[in-house]
């Protein structure tokens, strides 16, 4: 039974994200000097995200207000997974323009990332503690909710993707987003809150078992501690779902395309070698586009097996600095 049901999870989630796939033309364009983003070696930068990865800091702090924000603000990994072709990775696809959101993963030591990311290769966005760490961008502002699973948001339209594609249990009133003033709050919200949600308990009696669907979750506003804490915690009530990733949308404000210069390191998944196989020559032309554009990022490997996922190889790389 087991199996049947992970198989049908495994199409779901197949099924969500390929109508993300096609993707906006390229806009290719040459650079003399990437210098700016060679600031960290690669020693230094697989011990950082290694250190990020395992840092379960529940706190994070806005820079310079003191502000409460969500955990992807200092901890833990922001990841996207995607396919190459004839277009930038890092851009925001047709599909995601009309929706308003791109879909992103957050992967961290305590969110039971058995299989985080759908594709072998991708790539990890620097967060705003890391990057005023280093003197180099970091992203600081439009997230707006996180499903603790993958919600097949793809054609969702509904505030961006963020309400669940199929009504859970119970009749919810709206109620008001947490009153904030930090740079997103202009984009934080979640169908939890809106719904008046704020326990796990509460999410667990609206989400129901997902048995065969993950479409019945409400999302937490992704600034709220307490909707990421929850997030966490379901882990350990849904094991069927641990080979599934989470789901955190980022508003589509433009196409995308400044957000190669806060993309810290180009991944592929090295879990095995049929994985790694798959994903290295995706990996090397998303490295070769970055650098076309004027930025780079190192390859590294990522093995979710271990405590210490992440690890740099001069033979990954097309171009090393």
């Amino acid at each position: 039974m087991k199996i049947l049901i992970t198989a049908l999870i495994v199409s779901s989630l197949v099924t969500g994200c390929q109508s993300a796939t096609p993707q906006s033309p390229a806009r290719l364009e040459t650079h003399a000097s990437y210098a700016a983003q060679g600031k960290q070696s690669s020693e230094a930068l697989v011990a950082s995200l290694n250190r990020q990865y395992n840092d379960i800091n529940e706190d994070c702090r806005e820079i310079g207000t003191d502000l409460r924000r969500g955990h992807y603000y200092c901890s833990g990994l922001i990841v996207r997974g995607t396919t190459d072709g004839d277009y930038l990775p890092w851009t925001h696809s047709p599909n995601s323009m009309n929706r308003g959101a791109t879909s992103f993963s957050w992967i961290r030591r305590d969110a039971h990332p058995k299989w985080s990311v759908m594709r072998q290769a991708g790539f990890i966005l620097r967060n705003a503690v890391e990057g005023h760490r280093l003197g180099l961008p970091g992203y600081d502002a439009g997230f707006i909710c996180l499903f603790p699973k993958d919600a097949g948001t793809g054609q969702n339209v509904r505030h961006n993707g963020c309400v669940p594609r199929e009504p859970g249990n119970g009749v919810h009133r709206v109620y008001p987003q947490p009153k904030a003033t930090h740079k997103n709050s202009e984009y934080a919200w979640g169908s939890c809150e809106s719904f008046g949600i704020t326990t796990l308990e509460g999410w667990i009696a609206y989400t129901g078992d997902m048995q065969f669907s993950s479409s019945t979750q409400c999302s937490w506003n992704a600034d709220s501690q307490k909707g990421w804490r929850n997030s966490i915690a379901m882990q350990e009530h849904y094991p069927l779902w641990d080979i599934a990733w989470n789901e955190l949308l980022m508003a589509t404000v433009d196409d995308g395309y400044g957000l190669k210069d806060l993309i810290s390191a180009v991944f592929v998944d090295s879990v095995d070698s049929a994985h790694y196989d798959s994903g290295i020559e995706t990996a090397r032309n998303f490295q070769r586009k970055l650098v076309a554009n004027g930025s780079y990022a190192p390859i590294v490997r990522m093995d979710l097996s271990s405590e210490q996922p992440f690890s740099y190889h001069q033979e990954d790389q097309v171009i090393a600095r």
